[in-house]
């Protein structure tokens, strides 16, 4: 006899049953993470665990084992206790063969309910996701004291059914509780870019434009930056888009071009003051560039984002 528990992580709203032979054969290093048997002998691992590390167990959900995901840290917990800072890391790792296909998504919302925003901010402002090599990071600053839900959601798709926006379903992977008891420092949101990951891997993902200045999400930068990239196949229209809080995008608009010679393209941003931005690039590709045809329009997709912290110091 198995006992299942929720560990607190979200209400459950629904209940829909669907068929999933990940609860077949299940190996029991992967069973253990959402079943905990009566007797201990049950658990068929060479260490039992008790019911207290039991609790204290990650959330998964079976899509996290059929993704072949895992976690590089092996004291990764279900909840993040930050007293005073409010800031908390979620490493999650893939394997080599789903590197190219896995996107990854998140939700972020108050653990007592279903608020999304802080001070009329959207709480995702509040998480960087950015992807180096085979490990994705979440990284959560809390912008209040309390706690927080944050949800991961993962699905495996083709680099050309994104970008001919064929619709995607994400489902949940994994969940986290941010606890942070009596917040000291003050977290204001990241810029309000596009929603999803920082850094160039999408692109090289997606595009196989090849970052050749700036391999980092974050990027520290003077007054001046340029931002640099390989194109391995070709693209046509690009765009970017500066963001700063507080600031209208049209008027930042101004302060960033691009050019294009031969397969390197180059982006250009003078930021007007110091402070915190947020670099949105978009592209697509020539028609007719692949076997899907020479009629084919490509639709203009984002490509990647950077965090710029422009200052004089930099």
């Amino acid at each position: 006899m198995h006992r299942q528990t929720s560990r607190g992580l979200g209400r459950r709203n629904s209940l829909r049953y669907e068929y999933d032979d990940h609860y077949f054969l299940t190996d029991p290093k992967e069973f253990i993470y959402e079943f905990f048997p009566l007797q201990p002998e049950w658990q068929l691992l060479k260490a039992p665990i008790s019911l207290h590390e039991f609790e204290e167990l990650p959330f998964v959900r079976s899509l996290f084992f059929r993704y072949g995901l895992y976690f590089p840290d092996e004291h990764t917990k279900a909840a993040y206790p930050e007293k005073k800072l409010g800031a908390a890391t979620i490493r999650i790792g893939m394997p080599s063969h789903m590197q190219s296909s896995l996107i990854f998504h998140y939700n972020l919302k108050l653990y007592d309910s279903d608020k999304d925003q802080y001070d009329s901010v959207s709480l995702k402002r509040f998480v960087m996701q950015s992807v180096v090599g085979s490990l994705v990071a979440f990284r959560v600053h809390a912008p209040c004291s309390g706690a927080l839900l944050l949800d991961i959601f993962a699905n495996a798709v083709t680099p050309r059914e994104y970008l001919t926006g064929e619709p995607m379903k994400f489902k949940s992977v994994c969940k986290f509780k941010i606890v942070c008891e009596d917040l000291q420092t003050v977290m204001v949101p990241l810029p309000d870019c596009a929603s999803g990951e920082w850094g160039p891997a999408k692109a090289t993902r997606l595009f196989g434009l090849e970052p050749i200045t700036h391999q980092d999400a974050l990027v520290f930068a003077g007054r001046d930056l340029e931002l640099q990239f390989h194109m391995t196949r070709p693209l046509t229209d690009f765009m970017a888009t500066l963001h700063k809080n507080g600031s209208e995008e049209k008027r930042l608009s101004k302060y960033v071009s691009h050019r294009v010679a031969d397969d390197i393209v180059t982006f250009t941003l003078s930021f007007p003051e110091e402070g915190q931005y947020g670099l949105d690039i978009y592209t697509r590709e020539v028609a007719g560039s692949d076997a899907t045809g020479p009629t084919e329009k490509h639709l203009l997709t984002h490509c990647c984002k950077y965090l710029i912290n422009s200052s004089k110091r930099n």
